[in-house]
């Protein structure tokens, strides 16, 4: 028994991005709150669109008493306070779909992303 956990174990730790401290890192997504619009940007600094399944680290900042932030999609529904404002950390499993983020306060503030689960063809 014990020779088929070695090769397992050493599959997963290939498998998994790692940072020095032995930790996976998760790309990071910024989603920012104003009173006139929400928006979700990659690490680029672009619009959201499309991502591949992976887990997120989601930074809200929200600087907005009149709005919130609200992600919904397969197996996700978080969201801010409206009245709060500050900075939120999620981190979300993002699985194949369609995601959209609101404001709960205003309907004209909305925005939706894809996830794929595998890379586009080259």
């Amino acid at each position: 028994m014990f020779r088929l956990l070695v090769p397992a174990a050493a599959v997963l730790a290939v498998s998994l991005p790692m940072t020095a401290g032995g930790y996976a890192i998760q790309p990071q997504l910024d989603a920012k709150v104003s009173t006139r619009s929400l928006s979700l940007l990659d690490s680029k600094g672009q619009r959201v669109h499309v991502l591949l399944q992976n887990s997120y680290r989601i930074v809200v900042k929200d600087s907005a008493k009149t709005q919130n932030f609200h992600l919904v999609g397969p197996g996700v529904n978080l969201k801010t306070k409206v009245a709060a404002t500050g900075v939120r950390v999620w981190v979300v499993n993002l699985r194949p779909g369609t995601y959209v983020y609101k404001s709960d306060r205003s309907a004209k503030l909305h925005g939706t992303f894809r996830v794929r689960d595998v890379p586009p063809p080259a």
